[in-house]
């Protein structure tokens, strides 16, 4: 006869809607069904039991568990026989249950026998009911699985016996016919013929062991999920589940805490080869995931799953004493099995000066304790310097078939998590090559997780982005960041999402992505005062490894707060000039205090717009190469002025019309003064290394004195007051055939200097256009040919790409 074995967990018996579920999913025909207590239920009679050996009042607990499994009967409308029968059964178990508390509470302690009977309970009144019911209209059993599987322990450990049982359930089959037979899972008899366990959980194992007896053509697990996941779904939103896994995939993820599956219930189904089906009963026409030794080779990924344990605590053992000492591992760890406690990893040093493994925390004070006192006389001849313990620890682990002879996965693991910032403690690799297990601080386990998870392609490339400054520049980048996302995400596997915005009034938080087609909508609608420090913290909180913010303003008050963005490992990206431009020292702690938390700071934005300067300044100099000096129209807005005015426009005219380009700041004597081309300058003399501040420049500015403290109003009335003086300068250029420009220079000796100055039509600056900038740079290797970056220096559109460009070189430099 061939069987199909179905096991349905506690998440699939909630309510008599369950039952119905369970019987659509299955065929009706040669069917073994193991099944769990009803949801909560084993816990329930373990508080039960705690609250008795406590001596607490546990009466309406167990009346609550009763009238649970009553009113599921009631609800099937039972014929009042079958209905009587189930409800006399339960009823007698109840009453036993009463009598063994009654004993527990006086003499306030249980055994392991008495736990494991009185657990026990839940399995037999599920499977009594799924039985009748699924019995209406079908020939099926039930059986106590007590009656036919059976275990025995050895050196603490608890097998099968694989003979007895074999003998036992055969017999069982011969004497009884159905369609169907529903079988208690968790629970089997001990060699003493008493009730035991297999441990919490353990209904899995229960179905994969009446697999292996029966030789059965499938095992299906229902869960209430679509299968096993790439990655944890509640840690990492965008984990999926794993279409096929080998039996070996499997165990090591259900060892390393894929709580889908239990680990040992691989073994048994990979001794016969029956296929395991991990499906979901709320869901059953989604492929699920199967575990089989058929190789599929449709896989793209190198690993299948990221999985953690969290909740560890690792040992470290070190001692020159230890070095070529042999017997001192093998005491260590005969010391830990003796008292039943797991070693979950371990790594050890090849000088053999320390060891390191890990338990659970919840075993740390004990195995501290026998450590100590069975290494007393090693730690007092400091043959042991120490045992140490860290106790804030989990465990991450890699899993996957294709990582055997692969190169460079250990790599690529070590690397993907140095890149999120996150420190590894220990590590471990199997010599199957198919897992490597680290060691991590358990605050970043989340983190690590979706590093990881991107981090081998699992899912795209996650890079949060909170922006700050929401007129034209930072709608602009919005703008292009929804046009080109669907593309990045295709062809690069990088999702930029952004989680916050904020202007100077209100903020938009979200925890998934802001909607970038009603940005501006849902901001007037939903936003909240702006707060910066919520603002980060609102970043900061979230999981995804990667968050950037994207300071679009041009406010000393937000750049002050660089160090504190930084200190919470968020890269920044930025046109606002003040950080690079302002106080020497704080410059220098943000440069420092990146390096320090391997965060990116990038700001090509924040001279010449969207023009590569910064980036080819500072490659030149990493390449060996060394600046001499720079000469440059680097404003835009100045460009612009003086181009428009060798038209014949007025000074004042030239202004105005910059300004309502949006050329100009909102005040143009920013620009005028000479001010913001003072502070460019400032930023690229400080690439080359020189410790400049502003008042080592000479600077020319072209706001007369009489109108430097009036309004923006006033001042723009009384801008063409300013035409006398320039008409003169324009006369005189004029007629040299020569070309006046405003040029900041960084000379060979360090000296800073922006000023008005005229050049002659064989020059480079003569020919510029618009709002064009223009950097003419000496190095040692262009002292003949200076290199020339030429092209649009102003505008929304130039320096939103310039941003955009720092964020896809952030992306790269986190792949």
């Amino acid at each position: 006869m061939e069987y199909f074995v179905h096991k349905f967990g506690g998440s699939n018996l909630k309510q008599s809607e369950s039952f119905h579920k369970i019987k659509n999913v299955l065929s009706g025909h040669n069917e073994i069904i193991v099944v769990s207590a009803l949801h909560g239920v084993t816990s329930a009679l373990q508080n039960i039991l705690n609250l008795a050996q406590e001596g607490k009042n546990y009466f309406n607990e167990i009346i609550n568990i009763k009238n649970l499994h009553m009113e599921i009967i009631n609800q099937f409308l039972f014929e009042e026989k079958k209905s009587a029968i189930i409800k006399t059964m339960i009823d007698n178990d109840v009453n036993i249950l009463k009598n063994i508390l009654t004993t527990v509470s006086q003499i306030s302690s249980y055994s392991i026998e008495i736990q494991d009977y009185v657990l026990g309970f839940g399995e037999i009144w599920s499977a009594k009911i799924l039985s009748s019911f699924l019995g209406i209209d079908k020939k099926v059993e039930f059986l106590n699985a007590t009656k036919v599987l059976f275990t025995f322990h050895q050196n603490g450990i608890q097998f099968i016996d694989w003979e007895k049982s074999d003998i036992a359930l055969q017999n069982f089959l011969k004497e009884n016919t159905f369609d169907q037979l529903v079988i208690t899972g968790f629970i089997a008899s001990n060699s003493e013929n008493k009730r035991t366990t297999l441990g919490r959980n353990g209904s899995d194992y229960s179905a994969a062991v009446f697999s292996k007896l029966l030789n059965s053509k499938s095992l299906t697990i229902w869960k209430d999920v679509n299968g096993i996941y790439s990655a944890n779904p509640e840690k990492v939103k965008r984990a999926f589940p794993i279409p096929n896994l080998s039996y070996k995939e499997a165990l090591e993820l259900a060892y390393f805490g894929a709580k889908i599956l239990h680990p040992r219930t691989i073994a048994p189904a990979l001794e016969k080869n029956i296929p395991i089906f991990i499906k979901n009963i709320f869901n059953p026409d989604q492929k699920g995931t199967l575990i089989s030794n058929q190789i599929i080779d449709d896989d793209k990924y190198l690993i299948k799953g990221v999985t953690c344990i969290e909740d560890i605590s690792l040992f470290n053992i070190e001692g020159a004493g230890m070095i070529g000492v042999s017997g001192i591992a093998a005491r260590i760890f005969q010391v830990i099995q003796n008292e039943n406690i797991s070693v979950i990893l371990i790594s050890q040093a090849s000088s053999e000066y320390s060891i390191c493994f890990a338990v659970s925390s919840e075993h740390e004070k004990k195995a501290l304790k026998i450590l100590k006192q069975n290494l007393e006389i090693e730690l007092k001849r400091k043959q042991i310097e120490k045992i140490s313990v860290n106790n804030n620890c989990s465990i991450l682990a890699i899993v996957g078939d294709k990582m055997v002879g692969t190169l460079g996965i250990a790599s690529r693991l070590c690397t993907t998590l140095s890149k999120a910032n996150i420190n590894i403690s220990a590590i471990a690799q199997g010599s199957s090559e198919r897992n490597i297990s680290v060691v991590i601080d358990k605050k970043d386990i989340d983190r690590a997780l979706n590093a990881v998870h991107s981090g081998f392609y699992l899912s795209d490339k996650k890079i949060s982005i909170g922006i700050i400054g929401l007129g034209s520049v930072g709608s602009t980048f919005i703008n292009q960041i929804q046009q080109a996302h669907e593309n990045l995400k295709l062809k690069y596997n990088v999702d930029f999402s952004i989680m916050a915005i904020m202007n100077s009034k209100k903020m938009l938080l979200s925890e998934n992505s802001i909607n970038l087609s009603q940005w501006n909508a849902e901001l007037n609608k939903s936003g909240i005062p702006s707060n910066i420090d919520y603002f980060i913290n609102h970043l900061a909180g979230h999981n995804i490894n990667q968050t950037v913010l994207i300071d679009c303003t041009a406010s000393h008050e937000i750049s002050n707060h660089y160090l504190k963005i930084i200190g919470k490992e968020i890269h920044i990206i930025t046109p606002n000039k003040h950080a690079n431009a302002g106080d020497f020292e704080y410059y220098k702690k943000i440069k420092e205090l990146c390096l320090k938390k391997n965060t990116q700071y990038f700001y090509e934005a924040t001279v010449c717009a969207g023009l590569p300067v910064i980036n080819t300044i500072q490659d030149l100099i990493k390449t060996g190469d060394e600046i001499i000096s720079i000469e440059g129209i680097i404003s835009g807005t100045f460009s612009y002025i003086f181009n428009e005015m060798m038209k014949g426009r007025l000074f004042s005219e030239a202004v105005l019309e910059a300004k309502k380009r949006g050329y100009t700041e909102p005040d143009p004597r920013e620009d005028l003064s000479g001010l913001d081309v003072a502070r460019k300058l400032i930023c690229l003399a400080r690439e080359l290394g020189f410790e400049v501040v502003f008042s080592d420049i000479q600077l020319t500015s072209l706001v007369p004195n009489h109108l430097k403290s009036c309004c923006v109003g006033e001042f723009l009335e009384r801008l063409p007051e300013c035409d006398a003086q320039m008409l003169p300068l324009m006369k005189q250029t004029s007629l040299k055939n020569e070309k006046l420009c405003y040029v900041g220079t960084i000379h060979k000796n360090g000296k800073l200097t922006v000023e008005l100055s005229s050049y002659k039509q064989n020059h480079p600056f003569h020919r510029l256009q618009g709002t064009d900038n223009m950097l003419i740079i000496y190095s040692k290797r262009y002292h003949e040919q200076p290199l020339v970056i030429q092209g649009p220096g102003a505008g929304a559109e130039v320096t939103a790409t310039g941003i955009f460009s720092d964020l896809l070189r952030l992306s790269s430099s986190l792949s």
